[in-house]
């Protein structure tokens, strides 16, 4: 019975872990789009600043809008609603520059007018760019979310963003296999307990 009750403390230990952690969302079945008032950079240079590039789950990657404007924004939609505890935007930039954006969340049937008529979630001013940085911010609704925007809203350099990512209680694939290999064992032992 010891054996058993290690095993399952064991089991539900490395369970409970797989259930968190910020996840990329390309992982999700995300996909990304930009709008606003200008169109995002396609390719400049042979490089390639694409929205997609936001949820890759690299931070060697960006998306750059075309100029520094306001109001162009990358909208990422999950393929399904998902519970989600923060939101977190990564970014670079060019030294000596800095970036204003919002950062807005919103369930099923969100569009990217709603969102940005909400309240957002993040909010930064003056993110000061040149070196790597990461912006987290908490999402306080219980309610699922499919739509995650973030908004440039002025500063002196380009919108861009080089990953957005999500803190969420995704099982990871190897999740259920545990449980049902918790399930297996806890089956056998009490078979041979039962046998003996």
């Amino acid at each position: 019975m010891r054996i058993f009750v290690t095993a399952l403390i064991v089991v539900l230990a490395l369970t409970g872990s797989a259930f968190a952690g910020n996840v990329a969302l390309s992982s999700l079945g995300a996909t990304a789009t930009c709008g606003g008032d200008s169109p995002c950079f396609a390719t400049v240079g042979g490089t390639q600043y694409l929205p997609s590039n936001t949820i890759d789950g690299s931070l060697a990657t960006t998306w750059v809008a075309n100029g520094p404007t306001v109001d162009q924004y990358v909208l990422v939609t999950l393929n399904q609603p998902y519970t989600i505890d923060s939101v977190t935007i990564n970014g670079l930039g060019t030294t000596g520059d800095f970036q204003s954006f919002d950062v807005f969340v919103g369930g099923a049937g969100s569009t990217a007018a709603s969102l940005l008529a909400s309240t957002p979630v993040g909010i930064n001013a003056d993110q000061v760019d040149g070196t790597a940085w990461s912006d987290t911010y908490s999402v306080s609704t219980s309610s699922p979310i499919q739509y995650i925007l973030y908004e440039n809203t002025g500063g002196t350099d380009w919108g861009s963003a080089t990953e957005i990512s999500a803190d969420s209680p995704v099982p990871e694939p190897g999740t259920f296999s545990l449980i049902g290999g918790a399930g297996l064992l806890a089956l056998g032992l009490f078979r041979r307990r039962f046998q003996s």
